[in-house]
């Protein structure tokens, strides 16, 4: 089976690249709505969970643990360096982004446009003062973005637009200096982790807009989605500094920084614009 990695993969949403993946190593049995994944609550990492074993075990002869780890070993290359993949108590299977891929994941983010939707759902008419906060965030991200680039932290393609584009390309660093040394993410303070936990939740919650066969249709909550970015967004700038010393002494963390805000900001304007058919301004 040819599976691409997740630097080439299609998915746009970190659950539809495993959901596929473990469709494939269960041969199809079940549909990508049956199949049970859900995220962990491993606070520090990005970990989901699956528990297709207990559920394939009901028509096995086979106890929980065993199918888990014959999955494991049908996983294991179709999902590495991508993820780390073992069986947990119970035959549960764990599923953890490595740094690896999720510098990759990242990268691709913020510098990758976002596919427009395979089906426009219209969204509730918003009002203008529950848009405001989504829009004051996606402003100052691209208040922080020019900053940088003048300071030549960044260097962006096109800073001085009118109108918030798909993406803000940049020139450099390129790529973005997510790993350090060691290869291991260089953003490790919990605003960091908050904010990089939040982006996955909100593209995995609006994966039926991507791709309606990857998970079971619900309604989704745009505002929502786009509030809790908001707001994870909003912490992140209170807490991990840019500026200062983490310019002069370790500008890449800095550069890393950025580049969150550059995925932050490609995904406000996506739900404000394409989903919430609303003005995503580049300032206030």
């Amino acid at each position: 089976m040819d599976t691409p990695n997740m630097e080439q993969c299609p998915e746009v949403t970190v659950k539809c690249f495993l959901l596929l993946r473990l469709q494939g190593a269960i041969a199809q049995q079940e549909t990508l709505a049956q199949i049970p994944l859900n995220r962990g609550k491993d606070s520090a990492g990005v970990l989901y969970v699956c528990a297709i074993a207990l559920k394939l075990a009901k028509t096995r002869q086979q106890t929980p643990q065993a199918i888990a780890a014959e999955l494991v070993e049908t996983l294991k290359p179709l999902c590495e360096p991508d993820f780390a993949v073992k069986v947990a108590p119970a035959g549960i299977i764990e599923l953890e982004l490595t740094d690896a891929g999720l510098a990759v994941w990242l990268q691709r983010l913020a510098q990758n446009s976002l596919p427009l939707p395979e089906s426009r759902i219209l969204s509730p008419v918003v009002s203008a003062d529950r848009l405001f906060p989504i829009q004051y965030s996606h402003a100052r991200c691209c208040s922080l973005l020019r900053m940088a680039h003048r300071d030549r932290l960044i260097s962006i393609a096109q800073p001085d637009v009118a109108k918030a584009p798909q993406i803000w390309s940049l020139a450099q660093p390129n790529p973005i200096p997510w790993l350090n040394s060691s290869q291991q993410l260089r953003l490790v303070h919990p605003g960091d982790r908050t904010l990089i936990s939040q982006l996955i939740t909100a593209l995995d919650n609006l994966s039926p807009v991507f791709q309606n066969n990857c998970i079971q249709q619900k309604p989704v909550n745009y505002l929502k989605t786009a509030n809790n970015l908001s707001q994870a967004f909003q912490t992140f700038y209170s807490q991990c500094r840019i500026w200062g010393e983490v310019k002069t002494e370790t500008p890449k963390l800095a550069q890393a920084r950025l580049g969150l805000i550059l995925a932050t900001q490609s995904l406000l304007r996506f739900i404000l614009e394409e989903l919430l058919s609303a003005v995503a301004p580049v300032e206030l």
